[in-house]
C-alpha cells in the first residue's frame, strides 16, 4: 500500500469481518473503520474517505439509515457509499440504492467481486467529480448547527419521496417549517434551492439507478419523480453530458474484467 492510495472506511460491527476486508484491501488501499452507525459518521466527518463499506445491520442505527445521514450532510454526501449484507433481497438491495449506496454487495461476499466494485466506483467517482466541481464549494467546511437537523430530516423525506412528493410548501409542514424557512435553511446550508435539490437527486438516484440495477429507463424514472423517460433521459444529459442508456452501457464496461 502507498502513502497516497484512497483512504476506505469500513463500518461494521463484525471483527472478524472487518478483519476479513483489511486482508482483502490493505495491499492497495489505506484503511479505517468504525464499529457502530454513529462512530462511522463520525470518522467520516473527519476522514473524508474516497469510499465507504457500510455494514446494513449496526448496533445503534442500521446502515440505511446511516447512509441517509452520510447523504444529508454537506461534508460527506459525495462519499461513495457500498453496502455490504447479509440481507441480499431484491427489497433491500433496492432500499439501499435509493438511500444513496452506489452499490449492493451480499454476505458472504466474494473477495474478486469486492475488489472490482471498490475498484470500478472509485474510478466512476472520480470521473463524476471532476464533472462536478464547477457546482461545488467544498474548499470550505460548512457551518454546523442546529439547523442542520432541520435540513437532514427535510432531505430525508425528499429522498424517501421522490415518486410522489408534494409540494415544497408541503414538505416544510412535514417537519415543522414555513416555506420560507425550509428555502432559507436550503440556501445556507446546501447552496441550492428547495427545488434545485430536488431535481439534482432525482437524476442522481436514476444515475445511481442505472448503475447499479436491471430497472428499465422508463422504471426508474417513475421511481424518481419523472412523469416519463423523455424528460428523465433530458434532464440526466443536461446533468451528467451523457444518455442514461450511454451511462449505463459505461458503467457495464468499467465494471466487466479486461481478460
Amino acid at each position: 500500500m502507498i502513502p497516497t492510495a484512497p483512504l476506505i472506511l469500513m463500518i461494521d460491527d463484525q471483527p472478524e469481518e472487518l478483519r476479513q476486508l483489511a486482508d482483502l484491501l490493505r495491499l492497495d488501499y489505506r484503511l479505517t473503520s468504525a464499529d457502530s452507525g454513529h462512530g462511522g459518521l463520525q470518522r467520516a466527518q473527519a476522514l473524508q474517505p474516497a469510499l465507504i463499506l457500510l455494514d446494513l445491520n449496526l448496533p445503534d442505527m442500521d446502515g440505511l439509515a446511516t447512509c441517509g445521514l452520510l447523504k444529508a450532510d454537506p461534508l460527506t454526501a459525495q462519499i461513495p457509499v457500498i453496502f455490504l449484507s447479509a440481507d441480499n433481497s431484491p427489497e433491500r438491495r433496492v432500499q439501499g440504492l435509493t438511500r444513496g449506496g452506489v452499490d449492493y454487495i451480499g454476505k458472504p461476499f466474494l473477495p474478486d467481486e469486492v475488489q472490482a466494485r471498490v475498484r470500478v466506483h472509485l474510478h466512476l467517482h472520480q470521473r463524476l467529480s471532476r464533472a462536478e466541481q464547477g457546482q461545488q464549494t467544498s474548499s470550505e467546511t460548512p457551518a454546523r448547527n442546529p439547523d442542520e437537523l432541520l435540513v437532514q430530516g427535510a432531505v430525508q423525506y425528499i429522498r424517501d419521496n421522490l415518486a410522489h412528493l408534494p409540494s415544497v410548501a408541503d414538505v416544510a409542514r412535514k417537519i415543522g417549517l414555513s416555506e420560507k424557512r425550509l428555502l432559507a435553511l436550503f440556501r445556507e446550508h446546501l447552496g441550492l434551492t428547495v427545488s434545485g435539490f430536488i431535481s439534482d437527486e432525482r437524476v442522481r438516484t436514476g444515475q445511481r439507478l442505472l448503475g447499479d440495477t436491471a430497472m428499465s429507463i422508463h422504471d426508474i424514472a417513475s421511481t424518481v419523480g419523472f412523469q416519463n423517460a423523455g424528460n428523465f433521459a433530458t434532464a440526466f444529459r443536461e446533468r451528467f453530458g451523457v444518455t442514461p442508456l450511454a451511462y449505463r452501457q459505461t458503467a457495464r464496461d468499467a465494471a466487466t474484467p479486461n481478460l
